[in-house]
């Protein structure tokens, strides 16, 4: 298709029961839950508020994250898309490297889905591998330039959005995922343009397992050729390793990729005898640009962050997978770390995985759902940097279109639900969410905060909010509460004989406008009492 079909595509406009149990990541697998008893809850077409992909690193594939996919689909039950499938080096040549060698194979039908996972394993032919013959048949799509790789994950994001109607997107990246993620993040000429012009990233989360922020140099000549025994299937002169590296042996000079500067060959010196296969570190097919690196480029503030390191990650350092806290200190963040875990096993972490994926804290990253939903969510311990470390307090938006009492069901949560409330725009409490008799919402935008306790597992609940039309207002309702009750009564007897010669602004309780309170006004509030309005 070339960088030219793939600008087409960015060019758009804006099974079974759940077996009936309870995910618990780190202590058992499952364990029995509650019967399907809940009127409003739909445990067959139970979804995740927004559909999420998820991103391999150099020399990984859509395997990589095989055992998150199992758990995602087999155990809770949601449904996974299409693999997007990409080749990256299209004319299979090393010396040089475009943007327009970018081949995508997927075209994803309309219809729902939780998440996708993308695979850059795949040669022109669109013959595409997963936990086999690595290389793509020696054209190194998988390690190819992470200008590529930012936009076949831009094409990815779009075809989601598209095909599955949601408003935005999780990614989540291992390795040198976690970079491809970043040049889509950061490079506004890929995000997807609206009806009125205006691009936007159309990402509501990022999460980065293992990646190197700050570069990784750990790729040395003699791991090529002992890869295989290592799980690695790396050539040391690929446009990917360059792109990863913190600095060049021979040259001492900043990666480019990263921390900016000239394509030039004595600046990405690193081999004594050789070099790296070309220097278009941009994919523009010219050399001796001047690259403003993905480090010196401006970050979104509009959306969450998680960053998962491993202190005994073996590949890049800790100091380099947590390095975005001190580059740009987002400022809606969690961090997790972990003891034990080396490069390769991290995106096997899946309880470590779903804890970075914990859904937003606050009203300004909240993720959007709709009435007649059933959403799934988890329950986990927060990381370093939550802004309430004890308690997992999950938030969503709704809109309301008009006047409407909400009701909440709720399924799995145990004991561990300790708030449902319904906020305003500034985070007011404005009902139990619980409530049995609903909650009288307005027009536009209403958050649902659901609070829980976490245990040491991670577990996963369901919740089903429900708009139902509001009834139309009615006089009787003195004090505007949305129903008729004693308060409303007692005010009416309190302004018994009031009359607009005696107030000439009027008389609240003047139901039926004939100037004054009396016994009729009196019966119509009681005629209507216990109504909502």
């Amino acid at each position: 298709m070339g960088v030219t079909g793939i600008a087409k595509r960015l060019s758009w406009n804006m099974t079974s029961c759940l077996k009936k149990t309870r995910i618990l990541i780190g202590a058992s697998m499952l364990s029995c839950g509650a019967p399907c008893m809940e009127a409003q809850i739909d445990i067959n077409n139970a979804q995740l508020p927004l559909p999420v992909l998820f991103l391999h690193g150099m020399s990984g594939d859509a395997s990589s994250w095989g055992g998150m996919a199992a758990l995602l689909s087999n155990d809770a039950g949601l449904t996974e898309g299409m693999e997007l499938q990409y080749c990256l080096n299209g004319d299979g040549s090393e010396n040089s490297s475009t943007l327009d060698e970018v081949l995508p194979f997927t075209s994803l039908p309309a219809g729902h889905a939780d998440f996708f996972r993308i695979n850059f394993e795949c040669n022109a032919g669109g013959t595409c591998w997963s936990n086999s013959s690595a290389n793509s048949d020696d054209i190194f799509s998988g390690q190819a330039a992470a200008a590529k790789q930012g936009l076949a994950v831009a094409d990815a994001v779009a075809e989601i959005l598209e095909a599955t109607g949601a408003p935005e997107i999780v990614l989540v990246g291992h390795s040198m995922g976690g970079l491809a993620a970043r040049e889509y993040l950061q490079n506004p000429e890929f995000w997807p343009v609206d009806e009125n012009g205006v691009a936007h990233h159309h990402v509501a989360k990022l999460v980065t397992s293992g990646t190197p922020h700050n570069g990784s140099n750990f790729t040395v000549g003699w791991l090529e050729d002992l890869g295989d025994l290592f799980g690695f299937d790396i050539e040391q002169r690929s446009d990917a390793v360059r792109d990863l590296r913190t600095d060049y042996f021979y040259s001492g000079d900043p990666g480019v990729f990263l921390f900016g500067g000239l394509e030039d060959n004595w600046v990405l010196w690193d081999f004594l005898f050789q070099n790296f296969w070309n220097v278009d570190v941009n994919c523009n097919g010219n050399e001796g640009d001047n690259i403003v690196g993905l480090n010196q480029k401006p970050l979104s503030d509009d959306l969450e962050f998680a960053f998962i390191t491993s202190y005994d990650d073996g590949v890049v350092s800790a100091f380099s997978s947590d390095a975005m806290v001190t580059m740009y200190n987002p400022t809606h963040r969690e961090r997790f770390f972990v003891n034990g875990v080396f490069h390769t096993s991290l995106n096997d972490e899946l309880a470590l995985t779903l804890k970075g994926m914990d859904e937003p804290d606050d009203i300004q990253t909240a993720y959007p759902i709709v009435s007649g939903q059933t959403i799934m969510g988890f329950t986990s311990e927060q990381g370093t940097d939550a802004p309430h470390p004890g308690e997992d307090r999950d938030v969503y938006v709704m809109q309301v279109d008009a006047p409407s009492i909400a009701t909440l069901d709720t399924l799995w949560f145990g004991g561990g639900l300790t708030e449902a409330s319904w906020l305003d725009a500034t985070g007011n409490v404005i009902g139990d969410a619980l409530a049995a008799e609903g909650t009288l919402l307005d027009v536009g935008s209403v958050f649902l905060r659901l609070t829980t306790a976490p245990g040491p597992a991670v577990t996963n609940h369901l919740f089903a909010p429900d708009f139902a039309p509001a009834p139309p207002a009615c006089p009787e309702d003195l004090d505007n509460n949305g129903v008729i009750t004693a308060t409303d009564v007692l005010l009416s007897l309190s302004q018994f004989g009031c009359s607009d010669a005696d107030f000439p602004e009027g008389c609240s309780s003047d139901v039926d406008g004939d100037g004054i309170v009396g016994v009729n006004d009196i019966l119509s509030i009681l005629s209507m009492f216990g109504t909502f309005c």
